[in-house]
């Protein structure tokens, strides 16, 4: 157990929550900056919350002030993500905060994927900071998976050859990570890739997901238009961020995404949850 506080930004998503509920199991306060500080609501009791802009430096610098380290989880699909970056690491060093974790993607430099590549120059920026900071990596979420299933119909419908390979990682593994990141000392100045341990296609986890709710899930693959239409209206993406989505599907389309257990299971100091453990919990949390 530790006490430290770290300033979170970009943590009211589906990133934030396992992260928040890592830290707080650690006993790391928690303050969340935010632009919407009028809705609480999106983060657990016990955290802080302060208003900051990702466009205003004096906001961050403020939102910061006093907090041991920083973990910053960039907005998805956002042509401004260096500029963002940029407010960030000067609002760090403008209030003294030493140290940043970065939420990066694995396989950053990969220029198919500009929302990918964006993150390899904001890894770049860091480099180039006064900061201590450390890079995290993490491959596709387990939990994604479950954006893609229709229980009442028993499909997984990805926008992609359902046969490609991925190494899924559970959004509770990358939790712990972050949060032992944050309370040791011996990660400064390291990129990890975080990966899960098993190399599995879309069709491999229909089937286990059919297992644990005891039907037959069938996997096939829908057009890659339809869906991130679909997703660009619930999100309200523009249409830059829509091709930048099916950029995405097509470099999954002809290669998945794999990475390598290794370096998860060194933090972690355990095996990496499955994808079925990781399953059977998100399914018994809905």
């Amino acid at each position: 157990m530790t006490d430290i506080m770290v300033a979170l930004i970009g943590g009211g998503g589906v990133t934030g929550r396992p992260v928040i509920r890592a830290f707080q199991k650690r006993g790391v306060r928690v303050r969340a900056l935010t632009s919407r500080a009028d809705r609480p609501s999106a983060f657990p009791d016990h955290v802080e919350i302060r208003s900051a802009n990702l466009l205003d430096v004096d906001s961050l610098a403020a939102g910061v002030e006093s907090a041991d380290t920083i973990h910053y989880i960039p907005p998805s699909f956002d042509p401004r993500e260096e500029e963002y970056a940029r407010n960030v690491i000067a609002a760090a060093e403008r209030a003294g905060i030493p140290r940043i974790v970065y939420h990066s993607v694995l396989h950053a430099p990969t220029p198919d994927m500009p929302h990918h590549f964006r993150k390899s120059q904001v890894e770049l920026l860091l480099r180039h900071s006064r900061l201590e900071w450390t890079v995290l990596q993490p491959a596709m979420y387990s939990q994604t998976a479950l954006a893609f299933l229709d229980r009442d119909v028993g499909e997984l419908t990805p926008a992609f050859d359902p046969t490609r390979p991925f190494t899924p990682i559970h959004d509770g593994d990358l939790g712990e990570a972050a949060a032992i990141v944050h309370t040791s000392g011996r990660h400064g100045f390291a990129t990890y890739e975080l990966a899960g341990t098993e190399c599995l296609d879309f069709a491999a986890m229909g089937e286990r997901l059919g297992a644990l709710l005891g039907c037959t899930i069938a996997t096939r693959k829908v057009p890659a238009d339809v869906l991130a239409r679909r997703l660009a209206a619930a999100r309200r993406y523009t249409d830059e961020q829509v091709r930048e989505l099916r950029l995405m599907f097509d470099h999954y389309d002809s290669y998945g995404l794999v990475g390598n257990g290794n370096v998860l299971r060194m933090i972690l100091g355990r095996e990496p949850t499955d994808f079925t453990g990781a399953m059977r919990e998100s399914l018994a949390a809905r």
